[in-house]
């Protein structure tokens, strides 16, 4: 019973990761110097997943090909490779251009020198364990180094994102480090997975098959929106001050054509457009992003984002009370809010209480 449970598994595993590396692969990214980067990755991580599946087929079809030693010696070389290339992945996605092909190529070139090394030793020392050991040790190192540089271009891509946006854009970011964690812990797990219990290794083997679907349909939704990210993230540096930096000459004509602009850009109800930047407002407004901050910061009681969002919520509010039947999502949506968190985030803080409690009150009241 468990055999055939088993033979299911890797079957199933074979079958899922290979199609999904095919798709992968046949996913067009247009091509242009600043998506470089986003097109070597998608062949990564294609090659990722023909990867994964090489174990399983050979498993499947040639009857247990490797025998245990070599399972032992080359599973953990294997989860270092897969972290690599995920890592890459991960970086991409947040800064599509922030690393270079002398880097990728001279960081490959250390990873494989050391696997090479790992291996020579392996098959030549009685003691092979003792390597293997002296290998996850490396290995740990490696994620180490992995999740503070991620944590790192994490923090910078997101700064980027709200900067440019003027927006909460953790949400939108948040399935990156879910993503990023879960194939970090998995590649861990794998590292070890030539111990495992045979029942535990069906169900690890059932979990991350679920995990890599998962991951290649969203990564794919990425690329399908990456001129978001791309418009935030890929643009040349811009020597803007910051908020605590703006030197701007007040003129008096231009506050005042700046808030009638602003005045009649709510009446048209600007303010619920997302994914549009603070830069494009400002044009839209007759002005440009320095003397908007500007403005704001002299002349109002708080910033920009803070402002529209409560402009955001109000409209939320006239909504639910006009459409009770219509969904949160949808109502979040019809108001500028590209995250669902987000507007339940900013709704209760300047409502005291959820978009459900609001329409549930506004029904008892009726």
């Amino acid at each position: 019973m468990y055999q055939d449970l088993y033979s299911s598994v890797t079957f199933a595993q074979i079958i899922v990761l290979v199609v999904l590396g095919i798709v992968l692969l046949n996913f067009r990214i247009r091509v242009e110097k600043k998506t470089f980067n986003l097109r070597l990755a998608k062949g990564f991580l294609a090659l990722s997943y023909f990867m994964l599946a090489v174990p399983a087929f050979i498993e499947y079809f040639f009857d247990g090909g490797f025998n245990r030693m070599w399972v032992e010696i080359f599973t953990p070389p294997g989860a270092s490779i897969q972290s690599m290339f995920f890592t890459f992945t991960f970086l991409t996605i947040l800064q599509p251009i922030s690393m270079s092909r002398k880097q990728i190529l001279l960081h490959a070139a250390l990873i494989f020198g050391v696997i090479i090394l790992y291996l020579l030793a392996a098959f030549n020392l009685q003691q092979y364990h003792w390597v293997i050991y002296i290998f996850l040790a490396a290995y740990f190192c490696q994620l180490v180094f992995y999740v503070r540089l991620f944590k790192k271009k994490y923090a910078v891509s997101i700064k980027q994102l709200e900067d440019y946006y003027d927006e909460d854009e953790q949400g939108r970011l948040r399935w990156v480090k879910i993503s990023f964690y879960a194939a970090l812990s998995l590649g861990i797990i794998a590292s070890v997975s030539a111990y495992f219990p045979f029942k535990f290794y069906v169900v690890f083997v059932m979990i991350y098959i679920i995990f890599y679907a998962w991951f290649a349909i969203r990564f794919i939704n990425f690329l399908s929106n990456f001129d978001f990210y791309l418009s935030a993230t890929a643009r040349e540096p811009e020597q803007i001050p910051s908020e605590s930096e703006i030197l701007v000459d007040m003129d008096a004509e231009r506050e005042k054509q700046l808030k009638k602009s602003l005045e009649q850009w709510v009446l048209d109800g600007g303010y619920t457009k997302g994914d549009i930047s603070t830069e494009e407002i400002a044009k839209v407004l007759g002005t440009d992003l320095l003397f908007l901050r500007s403005y704001f910061r002299n002349n109002m009681p708080c910033d920009f984002r803070t402002w529209r969002n409560e402009l955001r919520i109000r409209k939320a509010q006239e909504v639910i009370s006009e459409n009770p039947e219509i969904s949160i999502n949808q109502i979040a949506q019809q108001v500028g809010f590209v995250t669902q968190s987000n507007f339940y985030l900013y709704f209760k803080k300047i409502t005291g209480c959820s978009p459900t409690d609001f329409r549930d009150n506004k029904a008892v009241r009726k």
